[in-house]
């Protein structure tokens, strides 16, 4: 088992990584966005008061730019609107927020995460959750600590 310590935690976790993103990708697909709005649209939804695209980019963990492209073409298609009545000085720190469009379209991504949430670990109990999060939020520490 030692032996094949590093292959195991490494394979699981990018398998992990694949599986998320496949699923992700497969039902932004399906309602109609692309694998990067969802992250967005699910923060978004979570904070109605707007999100400038620094915070946004730390959240969903991109670039800036790359959340400048997601915004630009959310705010294309109508979900999001960036800046205030007063527009702000700047874009980058300037809210973004869902419109009546984004709300409505994102709906579905609640009930689409409580589905794969419940498929996934929906046979293990609430302790066994809460150590598996501990476990690998220790994981990610130490990691972190190892790559500076």
């Amino acid at each position: 088992m030692e032996e094949t310590r590093f292959e195991d935690f490494v394979g699981i976790i990018s398998a992990l990584n694949k599986e998320i993103q496949r699923i992700k990708n497969a039902e932004a697909h399906r309602l109609g966005f692309r694998g990067a709005d969802v992250m967005c649209l699910y923060y978004l939804v979570r904070h109605p008061d707007g999100l400038t695209a620094a915070e946004l980019a730390r959240m969903v963990d991109v670039s800036r730019a790359a959340v400048s492209r997601t915004v630009a073409h959310l705010a294309e298609e109508g979900f999001v609107e960036v800046g205030g009545s007063d527009e702000e000085a700047s874009r980058y720190r300037a809210p973004i927020r869902l419109t009546e469009k984004g709300y409505e379209a994102a709906r579905p991504l609640d009930d689409i995460i409580h589905r794969v949430l419940d498929e996934a670990g929906g046979e293990l109990a609430l302790r066994q959750r809460m150590q598996m999060y501990d476990s690998l939020n220790h994981i990610l520490e130490k990691l972190r600590t190892f790559g500076r």
